[in-house]
């Protein structure tokens, strides 16, 4: 036999060798396909499952965090009133209102008695007299932002779960 009879018969060889392991293969890729497709089906069935739960009870639940935002509103000013440093700000910016409105009220009480308009600056009240509350207000904000993003991480994985078949 020659050497190349000799690579001929190898090549055959390998060839039957490969054939033979290629059946096998190729029931397993099958197998995983239709096993991968019908996993693919079930997950679809259940996000449809789970979003027409959602679109059930979503009127609720967003009537529940309407409840929630009240209640904490009302609970925020019954517990704020009670602050010493609120009621300071409080007397405050009162004072701060009361001086613009008697400002016009003098201005309008000059023009009534002299006829003549009075040119005085009235004071600019703006919504805050302290860069303390635009603090409290801003970090305030940023983590009830955080607070509501862990709210709807926990939803969403609470989906995928339920999708994923382990709810």
């Amino acid at each position: 036999m020659t050497d190349i009879q000799a690579l001929r018969a190898k090549v055959e060889k390998l060839r039957t060798d490969a054939e033979k392991k290629a059946d096998p293969v190729a029931k397993a890729e099958a197998a995983l396909a239709e096993a991968e497709a019908e996993l693919s089906r079930k997950r679809e069935e259940r996000a449809r499952e789970y979003d027409q739960r959602t679109v059930d009870t979503w009127q609720a639940e967003a009537q529940r965090l309407a409840d929630e935002y009240r209640d904490g509103m009302r609970s925020f000013m019954e517990l704020l009133s009670e602050e010493p440093w609120f009621a300071a700000f409080l007397k405050a910016r009162t004072a701060r209102w009361a001086h613009v409105h008697y400002v016009n009220y003098g201005k309008s009480a000059h023009y009534g008695a002299t006829g003549e308009p009075l040119e005085i600056h009235v004071p600019n009240v703006g919504p805050t007299d302290s860069p303390f509350l635009e603090v409290i207000l801003r970090e305030g904000e940023q983590i009830a932002k955080n607070r509501a993003a862990d709210y709807m991480d926990a939803l969403e994985a609470e989906r995928d779960r339920f999708i994923d078949g382990d709810a």
